[in-house]
């Protein structure tokens, strides 16, 4: 008796277990068309052929601190009026660029006792690469101060206060390791006197 219901449950569930076995096996038309849609937009995501992708912003601020060997901290701030944020797919990565306009950017460039040297940069245009970290500014005006404290300055600082004042071409810096690199090219500079 018992083998004859294993025998007739076997035959009633065998026609499940196949159609189950079917299912998981075999793909449908739909699953093939989903695949495929994947496999089109992985290729179109590493496609250099795609366009760029922009946003558009306003008052814009950066602040970038680095660690110095004696445990202080330098603090650079770039801000900007507005901003054009850019990610360009480059095969399976983006480049992102930020273009900016009416730049103000202030570097300390030296913690002493009681005092900073920071440099004030101001620019109409200017751009900060966020894979590289370089930040390059156009038709600059430079100035160099000695502020009180360590904080920078969050006033308009009266430009006739300038150690050192002068034009460049371009300004650029690369923010990599400790010390970032500085560059002014065709700096045309005015000593004040103290």
């Amino acid at each position: 008796m018992f083998k004859k219901k294993m025998v007739t449950t076997t035959l009633v569930l065998l026609p499940f277990l196949g159609l189950w076995a079917y299912k998981i096996v075999v793909p449908h038309q739909g699953d093939r068309e989903t695949y495929l849609q994947m496999v089109q937009e992985k290729k179109q995501a590493s496609s250099p052929s795609l366009s760029p992708i922009s946003q558009v912003r306003k008052q814009v601020t950066k602040d970038i601190w680095f660690a110095q060997s004696d445990t202080s901290r330098l603090h650079y701030q770039i801000a900007s009026k507005g901003s054009t944020l850019t990610l360009t797919p480059v095969q399976n990565k983006f480049v992102v660029l930020e273009t900016l306009e009416t730049i103000k950017c202030w570097m300390q460039d030296k913690l002493l006792q009681e005092t900073q040297q920071a440099r004030l940069i101001e620019a109409k245009t200017g751009s900060y690469n966020y894979h590289s970290q370089e930040f390059i500014a156009h038709d600059v005006f430079l100035s160099l101060f000695r502020i009180p404290g360590h904080t920078l300055p969050q006033v308009p600082l009266d430009k006739e206060e300038a150690f050192l004042k002068g034009l460049a071409q371009e300004v650029c810096f690369v923010l990599s390791g400790k010390t970032p690199k500085f560059q002014a090219h065709q700096f045309q500079a005015i000593m004040v006197k103290e």
